[in-house]
C-alpha cells in the first residue's frame, strides 16, 4: 500500500498553501485539524531523519521513538504537510522516498507507521519569481519549467514519486477581499459564540482593512493579523470593561484612516 496522493505546492508565500492543506483536511476528513506538519527549517542537520524515525539504541530519545511514526499512528487520517522542504537535510530524502514508494515507516523501536490513508504534501517558495512572472503573463506555468527549477534542489527519484506539482497564484487585490471575509467569519464566530452582540462592518471598512492587510511581497498572510489587531482584540477589550455588552449593536466605520465604533442606540416604543 502507498499514500493516497503526494501532492508538491509551489509558490510565493502567502498565497495559500497551508490554508489549502487545512481546507483539505476538512473536506476529506471532517476535521480541519487533520493535519500532521512539520517545520523542515527544524530539520537542516544531518542527524536531522533520525527525529523523525527515532534516535539510535543508546541515544537521548530512543524509547520514545520517531516523531513522524507517532504522529501518524495517533492520527492515520490525516494531511502530512511538509512545510518548505528545501530547508531540509538530505538526509531527510530517504524518509520522504520510503514513505511515497511503501506508504509505511519503521521508527527504532519497530513500531509501523501506516501513510496508506494518508495525503503527502511539499509545500516550498523555490520558483516563486518565475511562477509570479508567468501568472502576471496571463499563463500558468508548466510541469516542464517547473521541473526544470525543482530538478536544482531535489533529487531525480523524489521528483519522479511526486502525484503532482500544483503552482500557487499570487494573491490579488480582489482575491484579498474574499480571504479577509473568511478570516473575519472565523475570528468573529470564536469571538461572539457565547455573547448576543450584532456587529456591522460595512464593505468600504472591509476593502480598507483588505487592501491594508494586502501586502505584494507577503500575500495574504498579514490579514489575520490586521483583523485581530484592528477588530477582535479593541471588540474583546470593550466587551470585557463592559462598554459593549450582551444586546448592543455596533457599527464600524473609518474616519481619517481610523477605525471608529459607534453603538447604535436601540429605542423602545415611547
Amino acid at each position: 500500500m502507498i499514500s493516497i496522493a503526494s501532492f508538491f505546492f509551489l509558490g510565493p508565500t502567502g498565497t495559500g498553501k497551508t490554508e489549502l492543506a487545512k481546507s483539505l483536511a476538512e473536506f476529506l476528513f471532517q476535521d480541519e485539524s487533520a493535519i500532521i506538519r512539520f517545520d523542515m527549517s527544524e530539520f537542516k542537520e544531518e542527524h536531522s531523519a533520525a527525529l523523525l524515525y527515532g534516535a539510535p539504541p543508546g541515544y537521548v530519545g530512543y524509547e520514545e521513538g520517531g516523531l513522524l511514526v507517532n504522529k501518524i499512528r495517533q492520527k492515520p487520517y490525516s494531511i502530512v504537510l511538509f512545510d518548505e522542504i528545501e530547508k531540509a537535510h538530505p538526509s531527510v530524502y530517504d524518509v520522504f522516498l520510503q514513505i511515497m514508494d511503501e506508504g509505511k515507516l519503521h521508527d527504532r523501536l519497530g513500531k509501523e507507521g501506516d501513510f496508506s490513508n494518508a495525503i503527502i504534501l511539499f509545500t516550498s517558495n523555490i520558483g516563486a519569481d518565475h511562477i509570479v512572472n508567468t501568472f502576471n503573463e496571463g499563463k500558468i506555468p508548466n510541469s516542464t519549467s517547473l521541473m526544470e527549477i525543482m530538478g536544482n534542489y531535489f533529487r531525480p527519484e523524489f521528483l519522479g514519486r511526486l502525484t503532482e506539482i500544483v503552482p500557487f497564484a499570487p494573491i490579488s487585490k480582489e482575491n484579498a477581499l474574499k480571504i479577509f471575509e473568511i478570516h473575519l467569519k472565523k475570528e468573529f464566530t470564536d469571538l461572539l459564540k457565547n455573547i448576543n452582540i450584532e456587529v456591522e462592518i460595512p464593505r468600504e471598512v472591509r476593502l480598507y482593512l483588505a487592501e491594508n492587510g494586502y501586502n505584494a511581497k507577503y500575500g495574504a498572510r498579514p490579514i489575520k493579523s490586521i483583523i485581530r489587531s484592528h477588530l477582535r482584540r479593541p471588540l474583546a477589550k470593550k466587551i470585557i470593561s463592559g462598554e459593549v455588552k450582551d444586546g448592543d449593536k455596533i457599527i464600524v466605520t473609518i474616519e481619517n484612516d481610523m477605525i471608529k465604533w459607534v453603538k447604535e442606540e436601540i429605542f423602545v416604543g415611547q
